[in-house]
């Protein structure tokens, strides 16, 4: 069961995010924290599959949180997902650029995000299969 990370500094914000994942049965758990420091901070020990980044936080902004996680080594193959009142071209763009894979607009379209994860928790089972099959077929000493 994944943990999903939401760094967001918005109390109703988080509790849009907090009820999808009660109400629609999204599978794992969901660890908010409300500033991008914190997130660094905790990245490491929770090795979560997808951050919901704010790109507008207080602090360090969510921009130069995604590029520090795809910078590190240790954190890079974690999938940002960019949640922000931010829609213009140019804010996209930055984001993308920062290394966002993700990118969602506020308010939060809760059955879409829901709708993403499940999709991205299938494709992360499919992968999982896919290098289990793999490597069991390469040290298979019957070929």
């Amino acid at each position: 069961m994944p943990t999903i990370l939401l760094v967001e500094d918005d109390p109703l914000n988080q509790t849009v995010v907090k009820d999808l994942f009660r109400y629609d049965n999204l599978p794992g758990e969901l660890v908010c924290v409300g500033s991008a420091e914190e997130a660094l901070r905790i990245l490491p020990s929770l090795e979560p599959p997808v951050v919901l980044m704010d790109l507008m936080l207080p602090g360090m902004s969510g921009i130069e949180a995604t590029k520090v996680i795809k910078g590190d080594p240790a954190t890079k193959r974690v999938q940002v997902w960019a949640i922000t009142a931010r829609n213009a071209r140019s804010d996209i763009d930055e984001a993308l650029a920062a290394g966002c894979d993700g990118y969602f607009t506020k308010p939060v379209n809760p059955k879409h995000l829901a709708e993403q994860l499940r999709v991205f928790e299938s494709e992360e089972v499919l992968n999982f299969v896919r290098q289990t099959v793999g490597q069991t077929h390469e040290h298979d000493p019957a070929d």
